[in-house]
């Protein structure tokens, strides 16, 4: 009798032992497969919006559909236009462009690609794959190119859909890049930044009023005045980024917009008017003030009442030219725009790739 309670002892003994065992292994296998870096961490971010996180989110999924593109290309997916050009562009700039540095100059260029689509105009998501790597190809390329020699970099890359022809359809990329300022510290706004030292020569001549052989004209000078106070952004605390998504490029002749007095906003002449061709420092100072107006006023207000740009859309950049043809009705001096708006979010850094200089 007393051995066999003494056996009963024994397999009671083992099997708490056995019972044990597997729930410190289970234990152990759950702290295993639970992510340090979980999704619930970003929550420690005050101002990480809802939006934003849906952003981050979209960019992350089509990166990583980038990294296993065989898998995904053989699951049969499918992707509408307005998701291909969406997702290139906000994944290039998210790992290339600097959107928040400060630029004393920048260059535009731009490139035409073509994508094959089907009968539900959608484009499989090899042809996808194959296009991102066409566009980041061609891009650095263009960068490479841009002239401008040292303290270069990317301010970011417009994807539009162009015109459609048969089963292809094009897309326009604008590849913004420019000279950055090495003390990158945010410059507030000034009223009138230039002084009466300063004259530029109207148009494609360029120059300055004693010497014509100065690269730049005024339309140029007003340009990077314009960027390099209001294209910049300050991200509001560490650990962020700002990205730029979205993006919309629009076109100005100059004869869009009129006071209240009759008198276009921007510079725009008859030829036959006598314009003023040497705009000396108030005058540069007038038509700043006056693009300003246009850019940052009216033409976004018309854009986001024709529902082209969101309720708050960002202003990111100008190219204006000084021109002269034949617009309009006639021929005119004028100054034209092309201006890129998009969406803007603050995002923290490790929700979003690597960003990293496109030449290296």
């Amino acid at each position: 009798m007393f051995m066999k309670r003494k056996n009963i002892k024994g397999v009671a003994l083992l099997v708490l032992l056995v019972v044990g065992a597997v729930v410190y292994l289970a234990a152990c296998k759950k702290d295993i497969v639970t992510p340090i870096n979980n999704i619930g961490q970003v929550d420690d971010y005050p101002g990480y919006s809802d939006e934003a996180k849906a952003v981050a989110g979209k960019i992350m999924k089509f990166k990583r559909q980038l990294v296993d593109r065989e898998n995904v290309a053989r699951s049969g997916l499918c992707m509408p236009i307005d998701s291909v050009i969406w997702n290139v562009e906000a994944l290039f700039n998210a790992e290339y462009a600097f959107s928040e540095r400060k630029y004393i100059e920048t260059v535009k260029q731009n490139l035409e690609f073509f994508i094959d689509v089907n009968e539900n105009n959608e484009a499989s998501f090899e042809v996808v794959a194959q296009l991102y790597d066409e566009i980041t190809d061609a891009v650095r390329q263009a960068y490479l190119n841009d002239g401008i020699n040292c303290d270069k970099s990317l301010m970011a890359v417009v994807v539009d859909q162009g015109e459609w022809v048969g089963d292809r359809v094009e897309l326009k990329v604008c590849v913004v890049s420019g000279k950055i300022e090495q003390n990158n510290s945010v410059k507030n706004p000034v009223s009138g930044p230039f002084s009466s030292r300063d004259c530029w020569y109207y148009g494609e001549y360029g120059g300055t009023c004693n010497d014509p052989s100065v690269f730049g004209d005024a339309a140029e000078i007003i340009e990077d005045s314009i960027n390099y106070y209001y294209s910049g952004t300050l991200v509001p605390q560490p650990g962020f980024r700002n990205l730029n998504f979205g993006m919309f490029m629009v076109a100005l002749e100059g004869s869009e917009y009129f006071d209240e007095n009759g008198d276009p906003y921007l510079y725009f002449y008859d030829v036959n008017g006598n314009p003023p061709l040497y705009l000396n420092g108030d005058l540069l100072n007038y038509y700043y003030t006056r693009e300003l107006e246009v850019l940052l006023h009216l033409l976004p207000t018309d854009l986001m009442e024709q529902g082209m740009l969101p309720m708050a859309p960002t202003f990111i950049e100008v190219d204006i030219l000084g021109l002269m043809g034949f617009t309009n009705g006639g021929s005119y001096y004028h100054h034209n725009n092309y201006v890129i708006y998009g969406c803007k979010d603050f995002i923290p850094t490790q929700e979003l790739p690597p960003l990293r200089d496109l030449l290296n």
